[in-house]
């Protein structure tokens, strides 16, 4: 395992890698639970058995880099050559000097790249394959310069062996047999290089359905005229020689001189679909897109970019809202394909089935089209060697899927939505798909049910829709086929959470079977996980929180909730803190397996120990904040793992931060009986939030002593919520102040109930 994560690190040197990649490098896209702390330890390993390591494999946040020069890199010293004799050629040094770096760079090879490695790799498109695909094709892209550069400076049948070679490696190279011609044209065996080109010919007929291109013509009839050398010189036919004086551009991809302006005629094609007539808002999104997409790529290859986000968020409609504005940059073609992800009744599609469909899309007739996988990307890449297109591949599951489908050009945009976070492209710009905002949920709402809507109650849908543009959709489709129902009516029937995603559905659409299919994804920890958030929805809780309700230390809960963050099923409101949306708590509560938790003890130790940790949180921030210790509270030494709280502000600022997800909890805790730890949270948050009143309330005491001793718990708890309201509404957080009130009035009734359970 250590070896794999350092052969990813040696073949990207300087490069940061996160965690789950180094991860992927080891298991492929079937990643234990615990691969980031198995990671970790490897790291820790490779830095102890291996002298002086610690200075070069550096932490960088959660990820690592190896910091190496050339000195101890062959690889880094490969790349600085490289970029010498680009230098070289752009200061018109000779071609000597060239040659002799681009032979020194290539003597640093001694075999295939990480041969041990890849070819016994069942990954197939693991991370260390691909990094060692990328370093043979530059390796690659060397070898054609030098010959390139010998057969105009040396005599061509010097290189003639070297290219045979490169040939059978690489038959289908149209750069490499046009050199190979060029050579046995020069040193005199004109049948040989007319023999090459029938081969070839042959090859690209028989394989990919397709004729030599332009280059490969060019060199065949410069061949034939006996102006092999002519060509090699003008770096073009004798005709177009003529024509163009000699007016060129240099093609790193073939390493010829090839004329500007020439250039493979693609049949233009749009296969995208409408774009949404209704759509509103999303206006920094979408500036961002068209940004970024007419920015164009940084490197070789296409650009990338990957509008991610949870289910409903909107992500097509964005990125189809954005293809059409974009469209009239890519002139060759633009391209939709539903890659069926998350797909009701429908299995992820596989490259060689998109191929088909995209080279149908090309004009090319279903019978010429090859079986095999690698012939279907070749002749796709063939087909758009030199166009500027768009392709939007949507619904995404991997990046193992998307790989074999993009084109070849650093002119072509490919935009991509998942619900994953694709990032593991290298180059990919991410776009990540927020929630609409309030004011652009309103103006969606108002453009499918018309102006002079009920303020309050529409306020009340947006907020229920939480800024899901299908949610909003499907309560609006609602209501148009329930002509007597009007909006006070539907925002009454989605007022409790776990009813809500039921009723947001009109005939086969609905909130909760695409949200479903994103639970039904997740691995069986991660399903638990989400069903024990689902405990406090629509509230940010941080590492320490989710520790306490799953049971387990700080660092495996991170590990979990990173995992929902890669899929959307969780948000990331600042560092270390993560919110559950509260339709997906809704599609979560009514899961066989959230009924299970219900069921059993779960739900009441996981309440239990969350209100054990808050207890324990609130308790140290009033002693820091002068009250002295009164032996009420749960003490940090009652809990497992505590955030470092030292000082008054710190004590402020946590319980200030968490109070959403403290009063959820407090509400809870009414269904569970636990009323006496209940009560004591809510004094302690009171006291912290407004140490006077806290005071006060204290000095006053607590229940009366008439009763049975549950009655007075309950009494206790229900005055400890009233007093918490009140401070809440003074705060400016009236929302809080009536949700603990409704509870607290709620508790009322509930004199006479068993006596509460204390948390331990």
């Amino acid at each position: 395992m250590a070896r794999r994560v350092l052969t990813l690190l040696m073949l990207s040197p300087g490069e940061v890698l996160s965690t789950p990649r180094l991860a992927k490098a080891v298991w492929g896209s079937c990643c234990p639970a615990t691969a980031s702390n198995q990671v970790r330890k490897a790291v820790a390993q490779l830095r102890h058995s291996i002298p002086g390591a610690g200075a070069h494999l550096l932490t960088d946040g959660p990820n690592y880099r190896l910091n190496v020069s050339a000195v101890e890199s062959d690889l880094v010293e490969f790349n600085e050559r490289r970029l010498r004799v680009r230098k070289l050629a752009e200061s018109g040094v000779g071609e000597a000097r060239r040659i002799e770096e681009l032979q020194a760079a290539l003597s640093l090879f001694r075999g295939q790249v990480a041969a041990d490695i890849v070819d016994a790799d069942d990954l197939e498109s693991g991370p260390i394959r691909a990094a060692a695909r990328v370093v043979e094709e530059r390796r690659l892209a060397v070898q054609k310069e030098l010959i390139s550069l010998r057969l105009r400076s040396s005599p061509p049948a010097l290189v003639i062996e070297d290219l045979r070679d490169l040939v059978a490696q690489h038959p289908l190279a149209e750069d490499l047999r046009a050199q190979l011609m060029l050579a046995l044209s020069l040193s005199g065996r004109q049948a040989d290089a007319l023999a090459e080109y029938a081969e070839i010919r042959t090859l690209l007929r028989d394989e990919l359905g397709l004729d030599p291109d332009h280059l490969l013509a060019q060199v065949h009839e410069a061949v034939l005229c006996g102006d092999a050398h002519t060509y090699l010189r003008a770096g073009a036919s004798p005709r177009d020689y003529e024509q163009q004086s000699a007016i060129t551009e240099f093609d790193a991809g073939r390493q010829h001189m090839t004329p500007r302006g020439h250039k493979v005629a693609v049949r233009a094609t749009c296969t995208l679909p409408h774009g949404p007539a209704d759509f509103v808002g999303r206006r920094e999104e979408v500036d961002t897109l068209l940004r970024t997409a007419r920015a164009g790529s940084r490197g070789p290859g296409p650009l990338l970019i990957c509008v991610d986000g949870m289910g409903g968020v909107g992500k097509t409609a964005l990125a189809l809202h954005t293809a059409h504005r974009l469209a009239p940059d890519f002139p060759d073609g633009q391209f939709y394909v539903d890659l069926h992800a998350f797909s009701p009744c429908e299995r992820p599609r596989e490259p060689a089935e998109v191929l088909q469909v995209l080279l149908r899309s090309l004009g090319v007739e279903a019978q010429r089209i090859p079986a095999d996988l690698d012939c279907q990307v070749a002749m796709w890449r063939a087909r758009l060697a030199d166009a500027k297109v768009l392709l939007l591949l949507d619904n995404a599951a991997s990046e193992a899927q998307i790989v074999p489908l993009l084109p070849p050009g650093n002119g072509s945009l490919v935009l991509i939505t998942s619900r994953r976070r694709l990032y593991g492209l290298d180059g990919t710009e991410p776009c990540p798909a927020s929630r609409m905002s309030a004011g652009d949920s309103r103006q969606l709402l108002e453009r499918l049910l018309g102006d002079g809507l009920e303020t309050q109650a529409a306020e009340k849908l947006v907020d229920y829709c939480g800024g899901l543009p299908l949610a909003l959709r499907l309560a609006a489709a609602k209501l148009r086929s329930r002509p007597t129902w009007t909006l006070s009516h539907l925002v009454d029937r989605l007022t409790h959470v776990r009813r809500r995603p039921a009723e947001l559905q009109v005939g086969d659409r609905s909130v909760r079977s695409v949200l479903q299919l994103s639970f039904d994804a997740l691995t069986e920890a991660q399903r638990q996980a989400l069903c024990v958030l689902a405990l406090v929805p629509d509230t940010s809780i941080g590492v320490y929180e989710a520790a306490a309700l799953l049971d387990t230390g700080p660092a495996e809960a991170e590990l979990l909730l990173e995992g929902l963050l890669d899929v959307n099923l969780l948000e990331q409101p600042r560092i270390g803190y993560y919110a559950l949306h509260g339709l997906m708590a809704g599609v979560t509560a009514g899961t066989g397996e959230f009924d299970r938790l219900l069921c059993g003890s779960g739900r009441r130790s996981a309440l239990r120990r969350l209100l054990a940790h808050y207890l324990a949180v609130t308790s140290r921030s009033c002693l820091l904040l002068g009250r002295p210790d009164d032996g009420a509270g749960t003490g940090s030494d009652a809990v497992s793992h505590l955030p470092e709280i030292n000082s008054r502000e710190e004590a402020t600022e946590i319980c200030e931060r968490e109070l959403p997800a403290m009063v959820e909890t407090l509400c809870a805790s009414r269904q569970d009986g636990f009323f006496v730890a209940a009560a004591q949270l809510a004094r302690n948050l009171r006291f912290v939030l407004a140490p006077e009143d806290g005071r006060r309330d204290e000095e006053s005491g607590g229940a009366d002593d008439a009763g049975t001793a549950g009655a007075r718990e309950i009494e206790a708890y229900r005055r400890a919520l009233l007093g918490l309201a009140a401070v809440c509404r003074g705060a400016g957080l009236p929302e809080r102040g009536a949700r603990l009130t409704a509870t607290a009035m709620s508790a009322a009734g509930a004199l006479g109930v068993r006596s509460a359970e204390r948390v331990p």
